[in-house]
């Protein structure tokens, strides 16, 4: 767990900062870098690390840019922000990078290119005449493999997730916040509850993608960008139906949610609400 770990974390900050080791694992266990070590030594490449700062100095010798990046200086600092080359104390990082506007090219200015616009490959039609985004937000992370086990995660935000949409078209298709309804593409559908909010614009709908029942990575489209090859999967076409059995639907949901954890080998805990 993360809290037997020691080691040093990073961000799109460009900021180190220490983790410390709060317990000690039990039994026999050990931390990851010492698993990793002593597989690697028994395969022919010895690791012989005592500890966790000898692994950060090989790694920061190895980088200029990181090499003044010092467990000494995270710990007086709290943070270091590479590029910090020197390592003596006074080379505290660079917290604000391209400084005064002076980038790292021939010029010393910042490189911008133009593309032009190309329209979603799928548009709304009239079977499916909203369009569907798909995000990540505060709460679980990515699919949910860690986080969908937190008990304390599971009670702020749990399955099928939630489908936000704008309050004019929730009045106009009848929907109240927390019923459950049916997001339909020509891909196939997936159930999830409503949220009616002004955060979304008319005639779109935004769901986060980390749900096991609520599933609309399933809705999304396969094409690829042709320069990046990025799939499309934040823009397809969709349709919200309102489902007038909610009994049903909150039954089925559970049974769909206690399958998918079942097939994981994760205890289901009947009496656990969806």
């Amino acid at each position: 767990g993360w809290g037997e770990n020691e080691g040093v974390y990073t961000c799109a900050d460009r900021g180190f900062q220490r983790i410390r080791k709060l317990v000690e694992p039990e039994g026999d266990l050990k931390p990851d870098w010492q698993i990793i070590a002593e597989i690697s030594t028994a395969m022919g490449y010895p690791m012989p690390y005592k500890n966790t700062e000898e692994i950060w100095n090989e790694l920061i010798d190895l980088c200029p840019s990181f090499a003044g990046a010092t467990y000494e200086k995270m710990e007086k600092y709290g943070c270091v922000q590479w590029p910090c080359r020197d390592k003596s104390m006074e080379d505290k990082g660079t917290p604000y990078l391209h400084k005064n506007g002076i980038f790292a090219t021939a010029d010393h200015k910042a490189l911008f290119y133009g593309t032009e616009w190309r329209p979603p490959i799928e548009k709304e039609n009239d079977q499916y005449p909203m369009t569907l985004s798909t995000v990540r937000e505060v709460g679980h992370y990515s699919v949910r493999t860690m986080t969908g086990n937190c008990r304390t995660l599971r009670n702020l935000e749990d399955e099928p997730g939630w489908v936000q949409m704008n309050t004019g078209d929730c009045e106009r298709l009848g929907l109240k916040k927390g019923e459950l309804v049916k997001i339909l593409s020509k891909r196939g559908y997936c159930i999830t509850r409503c949220l009616p909010t002004d955060r979304v614009t008319p005639g779109a709908t935004y769901m986060t993608y980390q749900w096991w029942v609520g599933a609309c990575n399933e809705l999304t489209i396969a094409e690829l960008d042709p320069v990046s090859n990025t799939p499309e999967y934040k823009y397809c076409a969709c349709r919200v139906e309102k489902i007038e059995d909610q009994d049903w639907a909150e039954r089925h949901v559970q049974e769909l949610y206690e399958d998918i954890r079942t097939q994981m080998g994760i205890d289901t805990g009947k009496g656990a609400k969806a």
